[in-house]
């Protein structure tokens, strides 16, 4: 069974559509790429003052514990809900068939969200961080970020309502779900922190923080972009809705207890890290019926990921979720956990989360979005090659290294009558994979960036046919075409 072939009146209105968002998701788009490229480099700069503590000694804004923290609000904040964003924006219009209207409001307020990421990062790089892991900058900062964030996705509610399909895609599901979880979790942890909680329990709550901004807001994004791009590509609908529907409600569920895994063993209630734990072995099904279902979507046409830019980053960051769900279900048990909790172990966890799985799917996002919105095809199939394969070499140096040194230091740490400094000197050459992954992403977003600075001021390719990977511009219509497959 194939998607039927769109007509020239249902093209149309998707070039309406289009030309609607625009600027509105360029916006987001661009400010987010250069967030990235910022963030990335502090990623560089925080491992290699880890690797070595003597550098800099004399510059307090060099330290590892300013760099680190601004480095991850700048990675979340500043690039993944900014492309999150963008994305959810363009999908939601084309699915409901709806033109994204107020759009010079949105570019306002995204000023706003962008000012606010703004005085984030500097606060904590400038020393007035609290040492509380994506939730460190001055109190006062996150009001502006909840109202941002509230008066850009409201709009897509009304969009939602006056849907012009009577079936909900499921799609459509998830960014909706992605929308309005978000605010739940930023609220309920800043007010419970801020309030004066018990440092013991604030830590449990940032924990559950973490893990809930991943499985209710980044996965369901990452989950929207799969479902949308996968058949759309291969041609085909999806093989199991009633799988990807089951994979909602099972998020929508579990994705709230997670979080109080990492303290297992600490000072809470035997029964909120093994509920926790028990949660996260339950999504680990979900999500691996997920990966099941998208992959026999493609089952016949894999061949397409040779050629499409979208599919292969999208493919590739399922294929990370499905790894990240895997490992946080094994971490989450005691048996593992005991000896990861406090070590790189964890590092590498989120860094998988925020960019394994997150970031590339949005990227196959982004090389499926801009062309359409822009009129105009990326500039050169060779970069977006680069720019996969040196963002893939660095995820999985970075992961590896981090996990394999988590391991390391855990075992360490599991000596009770054994130094700490022990465990950070043994665990001390992974760092070094750390850096040079950094450096690696970091060289892979600068081009990133270029192409898409190249497609935001016009300059990007007129003539005929997409771009694709291992074919010259124009070479064939579609990826499909050049993979032999139509």
């Amino acid at each position: 069974m194939t998607v039927p072939q769109p007509t020239p009146e249902e093209m149309a209105e998707r070039a309406s559509i289009d030309r609607s968002t625009r600027y509105p998701v360029m916006f987001f788009f661009t400010s987010a790429a250069a967030w990235l490229l910022a963030a990335t480099l502090l990623g560089f700069f925080s491992s290699l003052k880890l690797r070595l503590p003597g550098l800099w000694d004399g510059c307090e804004f060099l330290t590892y514990g300013r760099l680190f923290p601004a480095h991850m609000s700048a990675l979340v904040y500043g690039w993944a809900m900014q492309a999150g964003i963008g994305v959810m924006l363009w999908l939601m219009a084309r699915l409901t068939r709806n033109e994204l209207k107020h759009g010079v409001t949105i570019i306002v307020v995204g000023h706003v969200w962008n000012a606010a990421v703004t005085l984030m990062v500097l606060s904590v790089w400038f020393g007035f961080g609290r040492g509380i892991p994506l939730l460190d900058f001055p109190r006062w900062i996150w009001p502006i970020v909840a109202i941002s964030y509230s008066l850009i996705v409201v709009w897509m509610i009304p969009m939602f309502r006056s849907r012009r399909n009577s079936a909900v895609y499921v799609s459509e599901m998830f960014i909706i779900g992605a929308a309005v979880w978000f605010p739940w979790i930023f609220l309920t942890a800043n007010i419970f922190i801020n309030k004066g909680t018990a440092p013991v329990m604030g830590a449990g709550i940032d924990a559950w923080y973490i893990t809930n901004l991943i499985y209710f807001w980044m996965a369901p994004v990452a989950l929207a972009v799969a479902y949308y791009i996968i058949p759309k590509i291969a041609g085909r609908p999806i093989y199991s809705y009633p799988l990807a529907h089951l994979t909602f409600w099972l998020l929508a569920f579990l994705a709230g207890w997670t979080g109080f895994s990492r303290f297992m063993g600490g000072p809470f209630p035997a029964w909120m890290p093994g509920v926790s734990g028990a949660a996260a072995i339950f999504i680990l099904l979900a999500i691996l019926a997920t990966v099941t279902n998208l992959m026999l979507t493609l089952k016949g046409c894999s061949k397409i990921w040779e050629y499409s830019p979208s599919l292969r980053f999208t493919v590739f960051g399922m294929l990370m979720l499905g790894l990240y769900a895997l490992l946080a279900a094994m971490s989450s048990t005691f048996y593992f956990g005991k000896d990861l909790q406090f070590s790189h172990f964890i590092v590498g966890m989120d860094t998988l989360a925020f960019y394994g799985f997150f970031s590339m799917t949005i990227f196959g996002a982004i090389y499926f979005i801009v062309p359409r919105i822009t009129g105009a095809e990326w500039p050169s199939g060779a970069r977006i090659r680069s720019h996969f394969l040196w963002s893939t070499y660095g995820i999985m140096t970075l992961v590896v290294t981090m996990l394999v040194g988590g391991i390391a230091q855990g075992g360490n740490l599991a000596v009770w009558d054994q130094e700490f400094s022990t465990s950070f000197v043994n665990s001390s050459a992974y760092v070094v994979g750390r850096a040079v992954a950094w450096a690696l992403i970091s060289y892979s977003n600068f081009l990133f960036l270029y192409q898409l600075a190249l497609m935001f001021i016009g300059k990007g390719r007129k003539s005929e046919g997409p771009t694709l990977i291992h074919a010259k511009p124009g070479a064939a219509a579609s990826a499909k075409a050049a993979a032999g497959l139509s």
